[in-house]
């Protein structure tokens, strides 16, 4: 009996550390850029490493929620430095550590958390 608990307990240790993380709040890579907490992070961006957000690869968020609802969200939890455009049913906020694009895509909101690009403000 104890040596199934210990098999199992490995097993479901392994599987976790093996899982891509699920919500936003399990995949701060950097902590500069606020991350929607409704969000998952998209499949296709399940490899990404804080080392390749550093080097300037966004980090792409999913969430059912209205453009909306994430823009509203956004615009009370970034920091005052922050600037909100909006453009074609999106939005953007540049920020001094990177910018935070809302935009709806095939039915759904996408945030991209895009680091700063050096000498480029706001990007």
């Amino acid at each position: 009996m104890t040596i199934t608990k210990s098999l199992l307990s490995a097993a479901a240790l392994d599987a976790l550390l093996i899982a891509p993380p699920a919500f936003a709040a399990d995949v701060q890579m950097d902590g500069k850029l606020p991350m929607y907490p409704h969000g998952k992070l998209d499949p296709k961006e399940a490899s990404l490493t804080a080392d390749a957000i550093a080097r300037g690869v966004p980090l792409v968020l999913l969430t059912a929620d209205s453009v909306a609802t994430v823009d509203g969200w956004y615009a009370a939890h970034v920091a005052k430095a922050c600037t909100r455009q909006t453009a074609n049913g999106g939005v953007k906020f540049a920020c001094p550590d990177g910018s935070i694009m809302v935009y709806a895509h095939d039915g759904q909101t996408q945030v991209a958390l895009i680091p700063p690009i050096a000498g480029i403000p706001g990007m």
